[in-house]
């Protein structure tokens, strides 16, 4: 892969930005991959951890990982990888982090065979699929004269996505622009909801006494009966600013039910997959194919899992397994058209639809079989680990890692045991209503996680509560942040599993006796 004609590419039909290649820039990515190569080798030699025990000379221990191997050459020297299944989830700019740790994991020489992911899980995951293997022969553009540096995916990745302006991804203009602008990028502030909250009120105050006066001044009402009328026009009052909401949210929609058409990111995503060779789903599993790991089995397959929401239909579909149920010749579908539909974040998003437009190329011959409105897989699904979790009796070769970025309680029963059991937590209304939700919402992740106590070993979580998942205007020492909050997460996530005491928790009869569903 010549990544210098890829970038350049790029930046020639303004995928990324038009300075991606100036000196500048690719000091300015290559301080990032600077400052995360000083956490691992920090990490390394912490006494306190047990890194420098399974990494020797920047390399991972092939046996701390897995039994599953893949082999490249690098610098004329052939390498066998450890290889790993990688699921990642969503969460909007969030997914900035999953680059440092998808950087660390390559760096070390972990390899991946499988993706899954949902939203910004999917984005990530789809593109580390897509890129060709040849790239690991190549030497990094972040490389130091006389110091060989190994390319890896992840370091494209990473300054593609650093050179994207995300909020053109936001492509509604005018006043509803500003106003979602304004209104994302400081989502978490407790300003801005009190600033809502009282315009919202100080409305009602007005237009109550309003009313009021009006009366009071035009009729000459006694007392008891303006009281009696403030009651009926603030009730009607009330019923009138939900019908006007109502009104303008029906207006700002439209019948897609969404702020922005999200064609500025098909574009993107459709014209990136062009320039590594991926132009339909046919392109993409014969790129997958390509990846050959030993020892092998027949059954051997590498997938690609992006989960997305039908509403119309009620389900979780995976794509692009299930693609042939909306479009008639699946293998022509174009890959972005999945991250369409698993990105499709509710309301700031049109939903997405299957469309004829969405084959490469199309002719007569493709139609599409069935029409649906689809949202972000997160709705349903925003980790779905277990559909790489291995059920045929036999011990698996190598583990599913897993990296989520949001806290979902992977310690519960910890939690659990440590809080008085005979005491019921006060809950508000927001707080009942939020659970309620949250409770629906993740039951298809939740059951399968808090089912199998093996998973803590291989998902790790990171931390991103100080930032703002809908930033999409997030600056630089922002993004940095992100990335190495991810960092910190590759480095806890290759400290605390050891493969040999993982192994024996997937053997049938362990496996049986801690998760009789599976």
């Amino acid at each position: 892969m010549n990544i210098y004609e890829f970038l350049e590419k790029a930046i020639a039909n303004g995928t990324i930005a038009k300075d991606a290649l100036d000196k500048n820039r690719l000091e300015l990515t290559k301080t990032l991959f600077d400052k995360a190569d000083a956490k691992l080798n920090a990490a390394i030699l912490d006494q306190n951890l047990k890194l420098k025990d399974k990494i020797k000379n920047g390399t991972i221990d092939p046996n701390v990982i897995s039994l599953g191997r893949i082999t490249e050459t690098f610098n004329n020297k052939i390498e066998s990888r450890p290889v790993i299944d990688l699921v990642q989830q969503g969460g909007g700019m969030y997914g900035i982090a999953l680059l440092g740790y998808t950087y660390i994991m390559e760096k070390i020489g972990i390899r991946f065979y499988s993706h899954g992911g949902t939203s910004a899980g999917a984005i990530n995951a789809s593109f580390l699929a897509a890129i060709p293997n040849s790239i690991y022969e190549c030497h990094s553009i972040f490389s130091e004269p006389g110091v060989p540096r190994q390319a890896t995916k992840s370091e494209l990745l990473t300054h593609v996505i650093t050179h994207t302006d995300f909020s053109s991804f936001m492509g509604t203009q005018g006043i509803i622009g500003r106003i979602q602008r304004s209104l994302f990028k400081r989502f978490k502030s407790k300003v801005l909801r009190f600033s809502l909250l009282a315009t919202l009120l100080l409305f009602l105050v007005i237009c109550f006494g309003a009313f009021g006066i009006i009366y009071s001044t035009s009729n000459g009402l006694s007392g008891l009966e303006i009281r009696y009328f403030d009651f009926i026009i603030g009730t009607l009052n009330i019923f009138a600013l939900m019908l006007l909401i109502y009104i303008l949210f029906v207006k700002v929609l439209g019948p897609s039910f969404g702020i922005n058409s999200g064609d500025e990111f098909y574009r993107w995503a459709d014209t990136l997959f062009a320039l590594v060779g991926i132009r339909n789903t046919e392109d993409f599993d014969t790129r997958l194919s390509e990846t050959k790991i030993s020892p092998s089995e027949p059954t051997d397959l590498a997938r690609l899992v992006l989960i997305s929401s039908n509403l119309t239909h009620n389900r979780i579909v995976k794509f692009p397994e299930r693609a042939v149920d909306y479009w008639g010749n699946s293998q022509k579908v174009k890959p972005a058209a999945y991250l369409r539909a698993t990105m499709s974040i509710p309301f700031i998003y049109k939903t997405f639809v299957p469309e004829r437009k969405h084959y490469d190329q199309p002719d007569d011959d493709d139609q599409i079989l069935l029409k649906a409105r689809f949202v972000d897989g997160g709705m349903l699904s925003n980790f779905p680990i277990r559909e790489f979790h291995k059920t045929n009796g036999n011990p698996p070769r190598f583990p599913t890692f897993g990296v989520l970025l949001s806290d979902i309680g992977l310690n519960h029963r910890t939690q659990i045991a440590n809080i008085d059991k005979n005491k019921l937590p006060n809950s508000t209304l927001l707080q009942y209503l939020t659970s309620f939700f949250k409770t629906f919402r993740n039951f298809y992740d939740y059951e399968f996680i808090f089912s199998n106590d093996e998973i803590k070993q291989r998902v790790v979580t990171v931390d991103t509560e100080k930032f703002n998942w809908l930033n999409f205007w997030m600056d630089d020492p922002t993004k940095t942040e992100l990335f190495l909050a991810g960092v910190d997460a590759a480095i806890a996530q290759i400290d605390k599993f050891q493969w040999h005491e993982y192994a024996p928790t997937r053997t049938p009869e362990k496996k049986k006796t801690q998760n009789p569903s599976t």
